[in-house]
This record gives C-alpha cells, structure tokens and sequence, in this order.
C-alpha cells in the first residue's frame, strides 16, 4: 500500500515537471484561455499562455476627400490581423489583434463628377447587390457560431461600410438605393468555420473579380472608378488575405 503511494506521488511530480518544461504548470487551466500578447489577444488551448501572434499589427491607409474627385472610402486603418500563437504546455492557438482594414469616410460632394453613362444605374445597383450578397452571407456564418467569431465579426463591419459608399453614389445622384435581394437566410448555415472561410476565400475572388470590367471602361465618371477601385483593393488586400489564413 505504502508503495503503491509512493508510486502515485511520483508520478504527480513527474506531471508537474513535464509542464512546468514545456512553460505550464499543473495549476494552469486547460482549454481555451485568452491571454494578451505583444500583438493582440491570443486564444490558445493547453496549459500555460499563449505566445504572441506570429504577424505585426497592419496599419492600413485611408484618404478622406472633401472635393469632388470621388470618397475616401478603402483600406484604412484598424481591423483584423490574424496568426498563429503557441502555448505553453504544447498546445497550439490562434492570435488575433489589430491589422489592415477597410476605413470609411463620405464627400461633401452633391453631385456626380462628370457624365454618367447610361446604365450608370444598372452599374450602381449590380455592385450594391454584390456587396450586399458578401455582407449577407457574413452574418449567416455569425448568426450560426455567434457575434464574435474571427474573421467574420469585423469583416461583416466593413461589407457594411462597402454598402454605404455605394448607396453614397446613389445619393450624390438623387437616386434611392434598392433593398438588398440578400439574407442571412439566403445561405446554407456551415459545419464549420473552417468551410465558412473558404467561402469567404471564394466569395473575395469573386467579389475582386466582378469590379475588374468596370473599371476596364472608360466611361465611368470618377467618382466611381474611386469607389470600385478601392472595394476592389479591400477585397484583395485585406479580406481574401484574412480568410486564406483561417481556413
């Protein structure tokens, strides 16, 4: 019996040892703890903190213009920055603090800047239906595993923001904006968030690509150009890069 005791408190010591080597301790909670690294806050999983995320803050740029050369709408700063942290006691977890995001900022202009082409409505309103689809299917994913599921929660901000500068256009051309065709309902709820990111890899590509033959034209008045060009640059630049790395 002695023995048999001696045997257990041997191996308790051994636990407590194997931890405390790899950076825990054999009072560290074990699951998901957030812990605040350099870069933001890491959620890792296993004993002990979590290492800070792997890549720097982002500090995007973004131009508010006043004058009639279009919106300062575009990457700016603020936003998502993911990456890989380790925690102590072996186990792996993900960071996510500041990086690259989408600002916004309108016009004080009231009018278009130059003439419009004649299906500058079918133009507006073919991109706010894009942008509506994006954001729609953002809030189905947060609607399926809660508010604050990374990337989605910020993303889901910035289609919205998307939304806006294009209804902005409307606006400047005393036009009303159409509802959007799009829901949360309008999508198939994920298994997981991992296959919800690749839709949201899928759903950028998609997003980049349908603004490229508008802004092949050489009609478009400028204040659209702007606005496209830098919905575009926000998808390639900041959203695509955030669900590659979350798939």
């Amino acid at each position: 019996m002695k023995a048999a005791s001696r045997f257990l408190a041997l191996v308790a010591v051994g636990g407590a040892l194997a931890l405390a080597a790899c950076g825990g301790s054999p009072t560290s909670p074990v699951g998901s703890t957030p812990a605040a690294g350099e870069d933001g806050v890491v959620t890792s999983s296993g004993y002990g903190a979590g290492a800070p995320q792997t890549p720097a803050p982002g500090t995007g740029t973004g131009t508010c213009t006043s004058d009639c050369d279009g919106t300062g709408q575009g990457p700016g700063p603020g936003g998502y920055g993911q990456g890989s942290g380790i925690a102590g006691g072996g186990g792996m977890g993900s960071g996510y603090g500041p990086g690259p995001g989408d600002g916004f900022c309108g016009t004080a202009c009231i009018g278009p800047v130059g003439p419009d082409p004649a299906d500058i409505v079918t133009v507006l309103v073919t991109a706010v239906q894009e942008e509506h689809k994006a954001e729609m299917l953002y809030r189905s994913v947060l609607a399926t595993f809660g508010p604050d599921t990374v990337p989605f929660a910020l993303i889901v901000e910035a289609e919205a923001n998307h939304v806006d500068a294009i209804e902005a256009l409307f606006t400047r051309r005393q036009l009303t904006p159409p509802p959007s065709t799009w829901s949360p309902a309008s999508f198939e709820p994920f298994a997981t968030v991992a296959l919800a990111c690749a839709a949201g890899v899928e759903a950028e590509t998609e997003d980049a690509a349908f603004y490229t033959p508008y802004l092949q034209r050489d009609d478009l008045p400028q204040d659209v150009r702007n606005v496209l060009t830098n919905l575009q640059r926000a998808s390639l630049e900041n959203h695509l890069p955030a669900f590659e790395r979350c798939q």
